[in-house]
């Protein structure tokens, strides 16, 4: 499919793509034939629009359906519905993506310690936004291996795009409600369609949501509860030939009291022994402009952005269930955090036009981030003392990407970005203790790129082989040792190579879909976080390894009333022998990597009548295992295996325009360790939501 030729000073339209479901499927007319196929997935992951069978590269498509599992942490939905991807959930401030094992190797030291891109529609997130909930979406798309040459610094593990409903003039009203368990509620409002016909269209979506604490406290309330205000909404301007204008803004207010560890394996668990209450209060506003105008050989996209985060923690970091065990006093220690991050993106490229024989796209970019965080704990420095660490940085982009056909099967496709990063780092204190006091700078040019060849065995069936060069930013840390004014070298920026394989197939008349590939991953200075057991302090350096394993994911409609969509991922890590602490760690397992994950779903519609009622009803089972991980880079411990299981059963009335169904999430109530860390030898975890069942009501008018 391609766009129309402009004709006469007419306004060219590109073809419109319904929203994407995992489980959508439509029956498609033939010449005496009657086929029940699935619908095709379209990702944007090359940075324009194309088949998903199409792109020689490891794709998960995310579904909106899917997020609805867990509206509160959606990266953990996105993570157990792609395999080899991890969602590591530290403290309710540092919370992570890991691809293929690729990841910061412990905790990570600032927010752009990461080694995942995450962009919600085309523009650059930082980690601190990626624990935002996701409102109004039409689906994620999860890309493996380093996608620096599109998606910019710190995709070495890979990219997630979030790709979001636009203002397209389609009427869409609707409100939906939810009520369960743990005193879970959940309001969700949709306007959407045409205010000014051929020239302005609109759409909004707000949520407004509550769960209880669902972690026991011996001296608290109960942890873990969750309060969530979001706001999404955008006007599109058509009035102009072959241009379309889309200005999109977001708000969030996120509120919650979840502790920073447990220890582990505790009668009761989970239960906390924090001494005074902990809360965390989550804040995120952005705007976003979209221009596109279509000339007759090209598309120009111009994107500009700016995004203002920030996270205020409230702690005790005594958890007296701990330091008993440990053997120390347990007295309050309230500290107090405050992380701001503003950024500022800009993003110009031209790309072919869709469906054009030759796919191609050039463009350059810059990113702007200007973070800090205010610091008034005993980890930081002794009070009074405040401690304020600012780090500054710009990355500025040219990247070019390219698929040319060849020998009539064949297709070699590559591309390449030459990036520019400029960082600084402030570190000063309330009361300008010389000690606590110093700067910083770094500047670095360095290129990433792809390269892959893909030969097309018939029209539903392709082979691929790539490899892809990634590199993330150096890093400063946020809590630095200032030697005469001036702050330590930033590590060494992480690097890598990454060689794959895959394979692609459309079979039995398109009802059956596979993907497979076959990865290794060989990292250069991945940064590890650990704790000194002689000097009873964590400490940072860097550290080798390699990944290896593989991918293979199907979706299948194999009634007419029953569709299918899963996955399986494995991989194997080891660390390496550079870096300071290579003695301990030299080949244990890369942490936070399980080596087996599983993910299946089956959805069965079936009309009323079948219980000789009006409607249809449609029913849902999703299963995820997740297998054991190394909880540290010290191989202290294994977290362990986890499974979750998610059902829905629903039933819509004639007219399609209202649902009512029950819900039942991690019917096994499995509190599942997310993170996991030794303290002074003693093993501590953070957990995973527990179990919700409730009902739920949708009306569209």
């Amino acid at each position: 499919m391609r766009s129309a030729k402009r004709s006469g000073g007419a306004r060219k339209t590109k073809p419109t793509h319904t929203r994407v479901s995992n489980h959508a499927e439509r029956s498609i007319g033939e010449a005496n034939r009657n086929i029940t196929a699935l619908d095709p997935l379209f990702v944007t992951a090359r940075k324009t629009n194309e088949r998903l069978q199409d792109v020689p590269e490891s794709i998960t498509v995310v579904s909106p359906e899917h997020l609805s599992t867990n509206p509160f942490e959606p990266g953990a939905v996105i993570a157990g519905n792609s395999p080899n991807v991890q969602w590591v959930n530290t403290s309710p401030a540092t919370r992570f993506f890991s691809i293929r094992g690729v990841s910061t190797l412990g905790s990570p030291q600032s927010f752009s310690d990461g080694t995942v891109g995450f962009n919600i529609d085309g523009v650059p997130n930082s980690m601190m936004s990626a624990s935002n909930v996701l409102l109004d979406v039409n689906r994620v798309e999860v890309i493996r291996g380093p996608q620096g040459t599109l998606w910019g610094t710190n995709a070495l593990g890979g990219a997630i795009n979030v790709v979001t409903n636009q203002p397209d003039g389609t009427r869409d009203v609707r409100f939906t409600s939810e009520a369960g368990s743990n005193n879970y509620g959940m309001g969700e409002a949709i306007i959407g369609g045409n205010i000014v016909p051929g020239t302005l269209d609109g759409r909004m979506a707000v949520r407004f949501g509550h769960r209880g604490g669902d972690i026991n406290s011996l001296f608290t309330n109960d942890l873990a509860k969750d309060d969530v205000a979001a706001f999404r909404g955008g006007l599109r301007f058509t009035g102009l030939d072959n241009t379309t204008i889309t200005l999109t803004g977001t708000y969030l207010n996120d509120r919650g009291n979840a502790p920073w560890y447990l220890l582990r394996d505790a009668p009761g668990f989970p239960i906390s022994g924090v001494l005074s209450e902990p809360s965390s209060k989550r804040t995120q506003a952005g705007t976003t402009l979209k221009i596109v105008h279509d000339f007759d050989a090209f598309t120009l996209t111009s994107i500009s952005a700016y995004q203002r985060n920030e996270l205020r923690i409230r702690n005790d970091p005594t958890d007296k269930l701990v330091y008993d065990q440990i053997g120390l006093p347990s007295f309050p220690s309230i500290g107090r955090t405050t992380d701001q991050e503003n950024m500022l993106s800009q993003e110009f490229r031209l790309s072919s036009l869709e469906g054009d024989p030759i796919r191609w796209v050039i463009g350059a970019s810059a990113v702007r981030t200007e973070g800090s965080r205010t610091c008034d704990a005993l980890q930081c420095a002794m009070p009074p003392i405040i401690t304020k660490n600012a780090i500054n940085s710009t990355n500025l982009g040219l990247f070019g990407d390219v698929t040319i056909p060849f020998a009539d099967r064949w297709e070699v496709s590559a591309g390449g970005r030459i990036s520019y990063d400029d960082i600084e780092d402030k570190f000063s204190n309330s009361l300008n203790v010389p000690g606590l006091t110093g700067y910083n700078n770094t500047h670095q040019e360095y290129p990433t790129g792809r390269l892959a060849l893909a030969y097309k065995w018939t029209d539903d069936i392709r082979t691929y082989v790539s490899v892809a060069r990634g590199h993330s930013s150096r890093i400063y840390s946020l809590l630095p040792q200032v030697v005469n004014g001036v702050l330590p070298d930033p590590f060494p920026a992480a690097t890598g190579w990454t060689y794959e394989a895959g394979v692609k197939a459309s079979l039995l008349d398109r009802r059956l879909e596979i993907e497979t590939s076959l990865y290794h991953n060989d990292i250069k200075n991945g940064l590890l976080a650990y704790l000194d057991p002689q000097a009873l302090a964590f400490k940072q350096t860097y550290q080798d390894y390699e990944t290896s394993g593989f991918e293979l994911q199907a979706r299948a409609r194999i009634t007419d009333s029953l569709s299918f969509i899963g996955g399986v991922g494995y991989t194997h890590g080891s660390l390496g022998a550079n870096g300071a602490h290579y003695a301990t760690v030299k080949g244990n397992r890369a942490p936070n990597t399980p080596d087996w994950a599983f993910t299946t779903a089956l959805q069965y519609d079936a009309p009323g009548a079948m219980l000789h009622l009006p409607g249809a009803f449609s029913f849902n089972v999703q299963y995820q295992y997740t297998g054991r991980r190394a909880a540290d880079a010290e191989d202290s411990f294994d977290l362990k295996p986890y499974h979750i299981l998610n059902a829905r059963i629903g039933w819509k009335n004639d007219g399609g325009d209202f649902e009512a169904y029950v819900f039942g999430r991690n019917l096994l109530d499995q509190r599942y360790e997310a993170f996991g860390a030794t303290l002074l030898g003693v093993s501590t975890v953070n957990v995973g939501q527990g179990r919700i069942a409730g009902v739920g009501l949708t009306k569209i008018f």
